[in-house]
């Protein structure tokens, strides 16, 4: 570690070598920032796995709703959950603030207390920014100001600048390990679920006659805040009618919250071909769900960065976000329209041309480009 004063360097990462500095360092207590959202926490996973697989004992920091996720990676040590949306909730009642207060500070002498010999931020914002330097650790690393918002890169005391090209999320990830020695593993990361969540399932799949057919996974929904990235849901149903057609899968249709409606319309449409999922009380039993998979069909959204990083084949509809740094890390095919506002930085649209571009022929074509090297 750099004795001395804390003073903010700036590391530049370049492709193939360049000017990065590397530090020996030895075994080290690690803490990982990255609080949201699902598909980034499951992307983070890879190089969490990085700094596990170098030696490294890998702690993390993720907001409550994610930490059984967390809990399904054997290689993270110690897991933090922060409740941010209970205590916002909390602190609009007086009667609450205490409680809130003692919690937070609680958290934050939990972390220090682990005196942590660098903390990452991979989250790149503000909010990520400052539960890096509440951790007490002295190295804080995270983006150059390119690679973050909300001046972030204040927070930290090595900066990484990433190129001008587009990087993948998980390569820019790997960008933050690089100047410390630390490169991409060789295995993928590994993740435990626990017998439980896959009994859950297999009775699910036994019911419907589904054990050990070919599965092919749909999910239709998206997030309230990504509905400019939904395809149709009766547009799903058509493409499982084909694919049970061409290659007998069995299909089942996943939901989370208010997503069941977009289920149901998708099943209907699918004339029997597809079934909706039971509720799936948890991300881990999703997880269990894609061990048994041939297949995931999804738009941008977490379920299909999961499957990522069980090395599941994914068929991705890509939108509006830029295939070339969103897309799942792992087996499989991107679909996208050729339409010429895309990619685009919007937050809402409301005439999503580019997710209506995409034909049910489309996504078929890549599925059977999937499913035909596997099933034949």
């Amino acid at each position: 570690m750099e004795a001395g004063p804390r003073r903010c360097r700036t590391i530049w990462w370049v492709e193939g070598g360049g000017r990065t500095a590397v530090f020996g360092f030895q075994v080290m207590r690690v803490l990982v920032v990255r609080l949201t959202a699902l598909g980034d926490v499951a992307r983070t996973a890879e190089a969490a796995w990085a700094l596990a697989a170098a030696g490294h004992n890998v702690e993390w920091v993720v907001e409550e709703q994610f930490a059984a996720f967390l809990q399904t990676l054997p290689f993270v040590q110690n897991i933090y959950p922060l409740p941010r949306r209970r205590w916002l909730k909390n602190l609009k009642n007086p009667l609450t603030i205490p409680a809130v207060l003692k919690e937070g500070v609680d958290l934050l002498l939990d972390l220090r207390d682990r005196r942590f010999a660098a903390a990452f931020d991979f989250q790149g914002n503000f909010r990520g920014a400052v539960v890096t330097f509440l951790s007490g650790a002295r190295c804080r690393v995270g983006f150059a100001h390119r690679g973050t918002y909300e001046a972030a890169s204040l927070f930290y005391t090595k900066r990484v600048r990433l190129p001008r090209r587009p990087l993948h999320r998980v390569m820019q990830s790997f960008a933050l390990l690089r100047p410390f020695g630390v490169t991409p593993p060789q295995t993928p990361p590994p993740v435990h679920i626990q017998p439980q969540f896959l009994r859950y399932v297999e009775e699910f799949l036994y019911q419907h006659k589904a054990l050990g057919k070919p599965l092919v996974v749909m999910h239709p929904g998206v997030s309230g805040f990504g509905a400019y990235k939904r395809w149709e849901a009766r547009r799903y149903g058509e493409l499982a009618l084909r694919l049970r057609e061409r290659f007998g899968v069995f299909v089942a249709l996943t939901w989370a919250g208010a997503e069941y409606e977009t289920a149901l319309v998708a099943a209907r449409a699918s004339r029997d071909a597809a079934v909706v999922a039971p509720r799936l009380p948890d991300v881990r039993f999703l997880l269990a769900l894609l061990k048994h998979a041939s297949l995931l069909v999804a738009a941008d959204t977490g379920p299909a960065h999961l499957a990522a990083l069980l090395r599941i084949p994914t068929v991705t509809l890509f939108g509006p976000k830029d295939a070339q740094i969103y897309r799942p890390w792992g087996p499989g095919k991107v679909v996208t329209a050729d339409v010429p506002c895309r990619p685009c930085n919007r937050r809402k649209c409301k005439d999503p041309i580019c997710m209506r571009s995409i034909t049910v022929d489309m996504v078929y074509q890549a599925c059977v480009s999937v499913l035909a090297p596997l099933l034949s």
